[in-house]
């Protein structure tokens, strides 16, 4: 007799991951919409932060319908990290302020930095968003991407840098928000016209490779077998 049984098992509830590309949920504080929009590119190279050893840069600016993803590069003259894929910049429950950190001030006073967690949520947040992680690399140079949601306003986007371990003080960069709104239309659409995914009559959210059904009346329902996420 077989260990493994060789009968069709029972197909889950709610089959994951969709095989199927549908309409954009339109909640652009959660992350970057790669798969329906072209973003609008501003070839920006600043430096943002410097000491003898370090230079924290602006590579580009990726420019959303409603967000703008600021591409970061460290370079050292030693060795950054044993694996560069983790990442220089975390949000930690207790931030780490001799670690690099990365914060935003809008024109309007506004602003949002990595010493902060910063989990995806369903509902709108209240405030400006802004999400860091590691985009890989070598020993000696590091790539960034920092997202940051909605659009700032007109007038002076602000980037501060801070890297007390490596000799950087806190650094104030201007950055013209104006151009990024200008860019913002620039932005392409994909795919027009998809169809909004539906379950059962319900509306259904993506959360990573899992979906999960929002019914009116109250909080998601988890995939079964799974434990939900926030998104």
């Amino acid at each position: 007799m077989s260990f493994f049984t060789d009968v069709p098992r029972e197909r889950p509830l709610f089959p994951v991951p969709e095989q199927e590309l549908f309409a954009y949920n339109g909640r652009g504080w959660t992350e970057a919409p790669r798969e329906y929009i072209v973003p609008a590119i501003l070839p920006w190279a600043v430096p943002l932060g410097r000491s003898e050893r370090t230079v924290v840069a602006l590579r580009t600016a990726e420019v959303w319908p409603e967000a703008v993803t600021l591409r970061l590069s460290v370079y050292s003259r030693d060795s950054l990290l044993d694996e560069p894929g983790e990442g220089l910049i975390d949000h930690r429950r207790v931030p780490d302020y001799n670690a690099l950190l990365v914060g935003v001030l809008f024109a309007d006073g506004t602003r949002a930095s990595s010493e902060t967690i910063s989990v995806p949520s369903a509902a709108q947040p209240g405030g400006p968003v802004l999400r860091a992680k590691g985009l890989g690399g070598t020993q000696f140079q590091v790539e960034h991407e920092i997202f940051l949601w909605p659009l700032p306003p007109e007038g002076p986007l602000t980037v501060i840098v801070q890297w007390l371990h490596r000799g950087i003080a806190e650094t104030h960069t201007e950055l013209d928000g104006a151009a990024i709104r200008a860019a913002a239309k620039d932005a392409g659409e994909i795919w027009p016209g998809l169809p909004k995914r539906q379950t059962h009559g319900l509306p259904v959210r993506r959360v990573g490779k899992q979906v999960a059904i929002t019914p009116e009346w109250g909080p998601p329902l988890p995939v079964r077998g799974r434990s939900p996420k926030a998104e």
